[in-house]
């Protein structure tokens, strides 16, 4: 597998590279010891080798114990290199920063120094033997190098620090891009539970969950409400058959759980250990979200889990609650319209049809004594009755269509969407529709709106697209849509996998959640720079027989 060089990896080949060259400059310059022939071909051995090295040192850098041990060969064979040329006089001695320096800004800190101590004790201990030495103490040798020695360890030292500081942006980076994920995700689930079937809301709650601990089981368990149907209770990370099992369990303490105000730690029998945190709303108690802790979990682990599950609650409670007043409001919309069409049609309708209905009854009694003068005109008079009614019944109702009366339709809208998304973004998305959405529920234009919404939106953010053709096909009894893009693509596996490098995939999980709330398929299909295509087939009515 081909490694992808970082800044870092570069800027170490060319100071290794760099080093390597001035050192053997040196050493050609040095007018004793070998023949210039045997000094350039003894060069050329020493740059092949450290490209290997340089090579290793890349692929190696994520398994910290064999890289300290291809650090102590390359180390080991820099040592022999410096006795078999001139020994502490020789040119290569300071290329040991090569390797040194690698250490203390990629390995521990202990590693490093035992590294540098050593090299010291080595060096001075073999060159004390050589030839050239004699009549020379130990303790000579070592300061006679000492300026040598002292310019490494300030060296070593300086990297470490740097490396400190190096760790410190990282792990700054990391909260911060962690941050943002958090917004992201907020926004995703809030936009979510807006737009998506509410019965389905506690899956996309369990979600997030598993997703923001990264534990890999969560619940949300509604209690029954009185009156009218509460979303069903769901859960992640549990086998099917275990699911009837674990919410039964909660059902027990139902009683417990509607006094809690504050997180709590249980213990369920045959299921584990949960922290479980009570969702209220200000008029009622909704149920409860909750994780299962692993065994390892230590106090400050679970302290975290306490701080995320308080943040869900609160957020849950406001999502639904947010939902309820939509369902009111839309009632009173409803109740408005229907009260607003009852009085034009009793003030205009209703009068009209009630003269035609006493002029008819009129007719009908005296027509025998009539003149065929008289008795057309009470015809003709009936008639334009009629048809002053069925203009008046025209017009009320092409007021209450916005197709009939020109007002902004469906498709209109995601026309209008899609063109600003293109004009903002300078991509081209091609829109092609086949079919009429006159007849189509609204929890379908819905649906369908936030998933072209949701789609279109990730291949220019996350895609980095270019053209997005968008293909929607309205019949009867089948709604078909596809999406494409020429983007960048990703591992589709990534999106279904609970990873802690799966950052994304929750909007991917919303259009899929949509589409099977409205009993339809969807397909998702990528790869790494071939594009993505998202094909969605949804059965017209289904939704409606679901919910009757």
């Amino acid at each position: 597998m081909k490694i992808k060089a970082t800044a870092e990896d570069r800027m170490i080949a060319f100071y290794r590279t760099i080093s390597l060259s001035l050192t053997s400059f040196m050493f050609l310059m040095v007018p004793a010891g070998p023949s210039v022939i045997y000094k350039s071909l003894l060069i050329i051995v020493l740059f092949l080798f450290a490209q290997v090295f340089t090579y290793y040192y890349r692929r190696l850098r994520a398994r910290p114990r064999i890289l300290m041990l291809v650090i102590s060969i390359e180390l080991a064979g820099i040592i022999v290199l410096t006795l078999l040329t001139g020994g502490y006089d020789s040119p290569f001695k300071l290329y040991v920063l090569s390797p040194v320096l690698i250490a203390a800004g990629s390995l521990s800190y202990y590693f490093a120094w035992s590294l540098l101590l050593g090299y010291f004790g080595i060096v001075a201990a073999l060159c004390y033997f050589l030839p050239g030495s004699a009549g020379k103490s130990f303790s000579e040798i070592v300061l006679a190098n000492g300026n040598m020695f002292l310019a490494l360890a300030l060296a070593v030292i300086v990297m470490q620090m740097v490396n400190g500081i190096k760790r410190q942006r990282e792990e700054a980076n990391a909260r911060t891009n962690d941050t943002m994920e958090h917004i992201k995700s907020l926004y995703h689930i809030v936009e979510t539970s807006s737009q998506h079937d509410f019965m389905n809301i506690g899956q996309v709650i369990t979600d997030y969950v598993v997703k923001l601990t990264k534990l890999e089981k969560a619940l949300f368990w509604f209690a029954k409400k009185s009156g009218e149907p509460a979303p069903e209770s769901r859960q992640t990370g549990w086998q099917h058959e275990e699911e009837r099992f674990l919410f039964m369990e909660l059902e027990k303490h139902e009683h417990e759980w509607r006094l809690q105000r504050e997180p709590v730690f249980k213990s369920l029998p045959g299921l584990g250990d949960f922290l479980l945190m009570p969702v209220r709303m200000s008029t009622r108690f909704v149920g409860m979200i909750g994780v299962r802790l692993e065994s390892s979990e230590g106090l400050e682990g679970r302290r975290w889990y306490i701080q995320q599950l308080m943040f869900l609650s609160e957020l849950s409670a406001i999502i639904l609650e947010r939902h309820e007043l939509g369902v009111i409001e839309n009632r009173l919309i409803i109740t408005n319209e229907q009260n607003r069409i009852a009085d034009e049609m009793h003030d205009s309708v209703s009068q009209s049809l009630f003269g035609i209905v006493y002029a008819t009854h009129s007719l009908k009694q005296s027509w025998r004594k009539m003149s065929e003068g008289e008795l057309e005109e009470q015809i003709e008079l009936i008639h334009d009755s009629a048809t002053k009614v069925a203009k008046e019944l025209r017009i009320t109702i092409y007021s209450l269509s916005s197709k009939k009366s020109g007002g902004p339709s469906w498709l209109g809208m995601v026309r209008s969407h899609l063109k600003s998304l293109s004009r903002l973004n300078d991509v081209e998305i091609e829109l092609k529709i086949t079919g009429d959405d006159f007849s189509l529920p609204y929890p379908y234009h819905k649906a369908l709106f936030r998933i072209i919404s949701e789609a279109t939106g990730n291949a220019i953010r996350h895609g980095a697209a270019s053209r997005v053709d968008v293909e929607l096909s309205l019949k009867p009894k089948w709604i078909r849509l596809s999406i494409i893009d020429d983007g960048v693509g990703f591992d589709t596996d990534l999106i279904w996998t609970e990873s802690e490098d799966n950052t994304g995939g929750l909007g991917m999980k919303n259009m899929q959640y949509l589409a099977q709330s409205l009993g339809g398929d969807f397909q998702l299909s990528s790869s790494e720079n071939a594009g993505t295509r998202i094909l969605i087939s949804i059965p017209v009515g289904v939704a409606e027989l679901k919910n009757a």
